[in-house]
């Protein structure tokens, strides 16, 4: 082979570790889809807010790189909640500023159900969103999923988030 040849074959090699380099830090910088809430829109559409223990054990973990992991979320079981508390109406409005700056995160490693201390969101339309520490999903009246919109809170966070909000216990902590 030529002199020429290989430094042909040696300059192709190097654009293409090149090009593959740029592509790995361009997709791999690209940031998740987000969701937040908008405070003057959930105090218009809220009916009412609720503390519950959702009694799903193992809430499996899921993957979402061709976009088709809603097909594996699961419906919302009403047989499975525990009620334990309603926000009252009066603190409405602190609530829905507060969670207006939290920022949910539509990652690629989804949960396929809520699990454990959750917060129900209810609208007049009869749908909920389902708030708790890994998950945030929508769901129509009936408990059929509709829509994932992302990884809830950290645990400690999200357990200081309920108290502001709810009175609980110290079982809650555990």
């Amino acid at each position: 082979m030529s002199k020429s040849r290989k430094k042909y074959n040696f300059l192709m090699k190097l654009l293409y570790l090149l090009v593959l380099i740029i592509s790995t830090l361009y997709f791999s910088s690209c940031t998740p889809i987000s969701f937040s809430y908008d405070a003057l829109v959930l105090s218009s559409v809220v009916t009412r807010v609720e503390l519950i223990y959702y009694r799903q054990e193992s809430p499996q973990e899921i993957s979402d790189i061709f976009g088709n992991a809603y097909r594996r979320h699961l419906d919302f079981d009403f047989v499975l909640v525990d009620y334990l508390e309603t926000l009252p109406k009066e603190i409405h409005e602190i609530f829905f500023e507060e969670i207006a700056n939290l920022n949910m995160q539509n990652a690629v490693r989804q949960r396929n159900s809520p699990s454990g201390f959750s917060i129900l969101i209810h609208y007049e339309t009869g749908e909920f969103d389902v708030f708790s520490k890994l998950y945030v999903g929508r769901f129509s009246e009936n408990g059929q999923f509709l829509e994932y919109l992302g990884d809830g809170l950290w645990k400690e966070s999200f357990l200081a988030f309920i108290e502001k909000f709810f009175y609980v216990e110290d079982t809650l902590k555990n």
